[in-house]
Formats: C-alpha cells, structure tokens, sequence
C-alpha cells in the first residue's frame, strides 16, 4: 500500500486526538512525534499527484502540514526511510495514505481508525 512521506522518504503519520482545526500533538509529544512544518510560501506540494488536498495549519507547533485536514507528523523512532514503527501505536497513531478521508473542520474531528 502507497504511503505518504516526507521529502527524506520518512513515514507521515495522524494522530485520531487531533481535529482539523486544532494538533493534539504539541509540546512533550511534539519531540517523539515532531510534526510536519512548512517554511516555505504559498502551499505546500507532493512529488507526486494525491487524490487528497495538502494544507497548512497554524497551530501551537507552528505552520503544520495536513492532508485532508489531518496534521501530520513523523515519528521519531523510525531512524531510516520506509520504516512504519508507529503505525497503530497506541490505537491512535496510523500511517497517513493516499486515500485518508478527510477531517471535517467543524468542532468534534472525526474519529478516523478508532
């Protein structure tokens, strides 16, 4: 299965806790799980075509990458591109993929991979 990855080929993962307006993920949980920032201007792009949308939140971690209103994020025990190690962590940590539904923007998420 086609996975989404960050330009060094690292896993992008979503957290299920996090809405479309609003990362679950800052402080602590942002050093093992450091979110996908965008430093450039205008949008952000894919070496590829997706079927989803790539944006840009603001948020407490900065100008935070999304796909289909999931932040993104890498996990810091995946030392080598390819590597999957936080996929299903806790119940709430998955792989993000071509295909991810989108998270609405209205105040509750959506509860993806529960």
């Amino acid at each position: 299965e086609t996975i989404l990855t960050n330009a060094d080929g690292k896993t992008l993962y979503y957290f299920t806790a996090d809405s479309a307006t609003t990362a679950a993920c800052t402080g602590g949980c942002a050093s093992t799980w450091p979110p996908l920032l965008f430093t450039g201007s205008g949008s952000p792009t894919s070496s590829g075509t997706l079927p989803g949308k790539l944006s840009v939140q603001t948020n407490a971690n900065g100008h935070q990458v999304e796909y289909n209103g999931h932040p993104l994020y890498v996990y810091s025990a995946d030392t080598a591109a390819g590597q999957t190690n936080g996929e299903g962590l806790f119940g709430k940590w998955f792989v993000a993929i071509p295909t991810l539904a989108s998270q609405a923007s209205s105040p509750g998420g959506g509860g993806y991979g529960n």
